[in-house]
């Protein structure tokens, strides 16, 4: 099932994906995140909060690297 994430006030809430239903929440205050393929409402905000972590353990690892392979070329 799609769900539409949503936030406000920095919390993130997940809606079943239907047009009527997220424009509800729009014009309420709400701004659009992001659209989320999960089983459960719950699922879907951690599913959203996991992939904001993963690019940036993915950063992360890219600077170690690159911090790595500068320091060899610079000692070798």
């Amino acid at each position: 099932m799609d769900f539409y994430i949503l936030k406000k006030n920095n919390k993130l809430t997940a809606i079943p994906a239907e047009e009527k239903k997220c424009k509800e929440y729009l014009n309420s205050g709400y701004s659009y995140v992001n659209k989320v393929a999960a089983c459960t409402e719950t699922a879907a905000v951690k599913k959203q909060l996991n992939e904001g972590s993963r690019f940036n353990n993915f950063l992360i690892a890219a600077v170690f690297i690159g911090v790595g392979i500068t320091l060899f070329y610079y000692f070798s």
